[in-house]
């Protein structure tokens, strides 16, 4: 794949694993959860693991409140998203502006210690992945409660693993 050709060659890579389902879970109805879909994301861990490269836990503070967002909702929406493999969704920046300028708004990141893997080849075994991503999940967790309360807008706020 793309990303296995970037290690092949020792080139390291910015990996969000989110995706919409993540999006989809978005509740501006619970503005003190922050959702992040992780539990199933797993790809990511394991070429860590294959490659030997380490996983770094990294959070973003203050993306959430750049732009204001409208997400279409319901079954069939969902479906058609996932067919896709992106959700077509309309957000606002500064004056309401459909896709213009962010608000001015802080946006803090915070990087955790890295998560050293061993390299496993073509070794890598279910239990290893889930180790290694059940540690990458707690790193992260720990690693938004240590910072929240340096960001005035995330200091009752909670991470939703899902």
């Amino acid at each position: 794949t793309y990303f296995r050709s970037y290690l092949e060659t020792g080139v390291s890579f910015v990996f969000v694993p989110g995706g919409v389902q993540e999006v989809m879970l978005m509740d501006p109805s619970e503005p003190s959860e922050l959702v992040l879909y992780l539990k199933k994301r797993k790809g990511f861990v394991k070429m860590a693991l294959e490659y030997g490269c380490p996983i770094f836990p990294v959070f973003c503070f203050g993306l959430d409140g750049s732009y204001a967002y409208y997400i279409p909702r319901g079954d069939l929406i969902t479906k058609i998203f996932r067919a896709i493999g992106f959700v077509p969704l309309l957000f606002f920046g500064r004056f309401l502006i459909p896709f213009g300028i962010p608000r001015p708004h802080q946006i803090h990141v915070v990087v955790g210690k890295p998560i050293h893997c061993p390299q496993l080849g073509e070794h890598v075994t279910s239990e290893d992945i889930d180790k290694y991503h059940s540690i990458f999940l707690t790193e992260l967790e720990s690693l938004f409660d240590r910072h929240k309360l340096a960001e005035e807008d995330y200091r009752d706020r909670k991470l939703k693993i899902m």
